[in-house]
């Protein structure tokens, strides 16, 4: 199924979450900028296989990006927040290829009983690596701009509920982890030179299949602490930019063509 606006055209990916960019209307940098960022909240990840496109989309996001100066998954899980969201650029991919899983949080505490989803809410996680530095987060939280519940949960990286007994979160650990790489709530992609990849880490949980330290990857990772479309940030104080972040804000409809059909502007 395609997706197009005035400004973007997209591919939706088969699978719980994800979209490819095919097309941009360059028209305003600004305009794409808050278009692409509405989608990512939407979708979760955004990928773009055409590389001249692609190099365009990275450098319109730059400004909301800051480098990733080798910043691990492990140590994003030991910030106090998770970073809003991360961009991959695969220059060069090995020539056996490489692929990724790409896991919806949001769609895999959906999924759960009424039960559980109220079982679980109270509880907090532990996150990082047993005996070494951690941090304690909620278990579920809302997405700050959908405002709609998400697991803050990663199998590698959760290893410790608190607020039940430690037999009980040992329990509860496992199911997560099986419930979270159920087909249902995950899609798998191939990398290609080139290609780049946009995901809400509030929102998607990403598994590199084999990892991406093998020989004959060439990759730039960037994250963003902060991630805010310019229409929000107007008229209000670097603090309260930031601030915006933690704020659970209705999604105001991008610059397209309005149907009743998508939220955001879009036509199917």
């Amino acid at each position: 199924m395609s997706m197009t606006s005035k400004l973007v055209y997209l591919r939706l990916l088969k699978g719980v979450l994800g979209a490819e960019i095919l097309d941009l209307d360059f028209c305003s940098k600004e305009a794409v900028r808050d278009c692409l960022f509405q989608h990512l909240a939407q979708h979760g990840l955004l990928i773009c296989r055409d590389s001249d496109l692609a190099i365009r989309s990275a450098a319109i996001l730059a400004g909301l990006f800051v480098p990733d100066t080798g910043l691990s998954d492990a140590r994003s899980a030991t910030r106090r927040e998770l970073p809003a969201a991360m961009i991959l650029c695969a220059e060069r991919v090995p020539p056996e290829g490489g692929e990724s899983i790409w896991s919806s949080l949001d769609a895999a505490y959906a999924s759960l009983s009424t039960s559980m989803q109220n079982y679980l809410a109270p509880l907090t996680a532990a996150h990082g690596f047993a005996g070494g530095e951690v941090v304690w987060r909620p278990l579920i939280t809302p997405h700050p701009l959908t405002g709609f519940p998400c697991l803050d949960f990663s199998p590698e990286f959760t290893h410790q509920i608190g607020g039940v007994p430690e037999e009980e979160g040992r329990l509860i650990l496992k199911l997560l982890r099986k419930h979270l790489y159920t087909p249902e709530n995950q899609i798998r992609t191939a990398w290609t030179d080139g290609m780049i990849a946009i995901w809400d880490c509030r929102l998607v949980h990403h598994y590199a299949v084999g990892g991406l330290n093998t020989p004959g990857w060439r990759l730039a990772r960037f994250s963003a602490a902060h991630l805010a479309p310019a229409r929000l940030c107007r008229g209000r104080s670097s603090q309260e930019s930031a601030a915006i972040n933690h704020a659970s804000a209705p999604l105001a409809p991008e610059m397209g063509v309005k149907c009743e059909t998508c939220r955001y502007g879009c036509i199917e």
